[in-house]
């Protein structure tokens, strides 16, 4: 796979898992990803939530991704009914890349006995 087609359709399939779980999220009292968050101060920090002031989680994924191709040759083998007999020269090429995937996806999780107020 081309690095352009891995980077589109791993995107594509993060999108796709965000809104699943804001769709089980308000269900259950909770945002992923909400509209009101925000950072506590300038640059890195806890981020919160605007609108009732309760941090949100910063749900981290790392994710290592491993493709491998493999290619073999065989001369001389045969196969005599249910009796196989084993290739003399077997040549084989295997090629393997992993890939690491990382992103954040902040959660806004519910709060016991308080109403939501988004």
């Amino acid at each position: 796979m081309k690095l352009d087609d891995f980077v589109s359709e791993t995107i594509k399939q993060i999108i796709q898992g965000v809104v699943s779980a804001q769709e089980f999220g308000n269900s259950k009292n909770a945002k992923v990803n909400p509209l009101t968050s925000r950072l506590a101060g300038q640059g890195e920090g806890q981020a919160y939530c605007e609108q009732t002031g309760v941090p949100l989680q910063q749900v981290k994924f790392d994710v290592a991704v491993t493709v491998t191709e493999e290619t073999s040759n065989s001369e001389g083998g045969e196969s005599i009914g249910s009796i196989s007999v084993s290739p003399a020269v077997t040549i084989s090429t295997q090629n393997s890349s992993i890939s690491r995937i990382k992103f954040e996806v902040p959660v806004l999780l519910p709060t016991t006995g308080a109403e939501a107020k988004w």
